[in-house]
């Protein structure tokens, strides 16, 4: 047996390889098992770095770029945009990797940086109909903000939407996610010191600082395929090809999103599947055209989405694509070593 090595962030013990030891319902954002699976056919076992000491290693894969490198031959898929992990963009870096998978459309050059999206269950299954979900709007995010302030967060787009729909229309919106129990996070240093004294206060006497928010969730779908709408705003206005788990965890649950996110300039899913944020002058103006929206409007977006999710277009964001293009370019290249 021939072995590699897969960093992730400071997981050890081949957790990342385990059901249930991720963050959403069990499961990692990446599909590690199924990753495992396909290197293993291929003859390699992929592990965690911890797992390999005293062994020989036939390669390192890095998810998101490291400073430190091994002997043997380096991968990195990068996972966070360079807003939040600036190393992700740091060519003279990159350079050092044998092979770079990315969805930032302004490093990838096909020889040595190639695209390679971020992976989803894209799964068709029967959804709840416009008269079957009982939630008119919801949003399922954490309260963070980005470690230094910068003009592309999304963070207070999201505090402006919510504070309107408290105000407003309660009735209409509830609020999910991790962190809401304290106010919203600032970024900066300053920020995340007031967030740890803010955290210390909530625990010792607790208070409702968002009214809309009722808590975390096991599984987003458990909301999802109860809510007509969601609001689906990334983290930031990411990098030109940027698109995350988000909107595709409202179409696999036929839930409409309002989304703002990439910077792309034209659609990587079809415009008919979603409902863009930035089309609206203010959160008043969103709201009036959401209630607009009547069964068959909405059953006419789900079926949109339905054909998306059936069609060839959506193969480039599955978890079963991700991992084979993965695997493949990384077969391929050892035979070059």
């Amino acid at each position: 047996m021939k072995y590699a090595s897969i960093v992730v962030g400071r997981h050890k013990q081949n957790e990342i390889f385990k059901p249930g030891a991720g963050p959403n319902a069990g499961e990692f954002h990446i599909p590690y098992r199924l990753l495992r699976e396909l290197f293993l056919e291929a003859g390699i076992e992929l592990s965690t770095a911890d797992m390999n000491i005293g062994r020989e290693v036939m390669f390192e894969l890095h998810i998101n770029a490291r400073r430190r490198l091994p002997k043997c031959p380096a991968y990195a898929y990068l996972y966070e945009d360079p807003i939040i992990r600036p190393l992700n963009s740091e060519m003279a870096q990159l350079r050092r990797y044998r092979k770079v998978f990315t969805s930032n459309e302004t490093l990838i050059d096909g020889k040595q940086i190639l695209c390679l999206d971020y992976p989803n269950d894209l799964s068709l299954r029967p959804v709840p109909s416009f008269i079957e979900r009982d939630l008119f709007c919801v949003m399922i995010a954490s309260n963070k903000a980005l470690r230094h302030p910068h003009p592309r967060s999304l963070h207070n787009n999201r505090i402006e939407i919510i504070r309107f729909f408290e105000a407003q229309a309660p009735e209409l919106f509830t609020l999910y996610g991790k962190g809401w129990n304290i106010p919203a996070v600032r970024p900066g240093l300053l920020g995340r010191l007031i967030k740890r004294v803010n955290e210390w206060r909530a625990s010792i006497a607790p208070s409702r600082p968002f009214p809309s928010y009722r808590g975390t969730l096991h599984s987003k779908s458990e909301i999802l395929d109860r809510a007509k709408f969601s609001i689906c705003y990334e983290n930031s206005r990411g990098s030109p090809g940027y698109v995350t788990e988000k909107i595709f965890d409202c179409f696999t649950s036929g839930c409409i999103p309002i989304y703002i996110g990439s910077t792309h300039r034209t659609a990587l899913v079809p415009e008919d599947c979603y409902i863009d944020g930035d089309r609206f002058n203010s959160p008043a103006e969103m709201l009036h055209f959401l209630q607009s929206i009547d069964a068959d409007s909405h059953a006419r977006y789900q079926a949109a989405i339905q054909r998306f999710l059936a069609g060839p277009d959506s193969v480039r964001f599955t978890n079963a694509y991700f991992c084979q293009s993965l695997v493949n370019a990384v077969m391929a290249d050892l035979m070059t070593v």
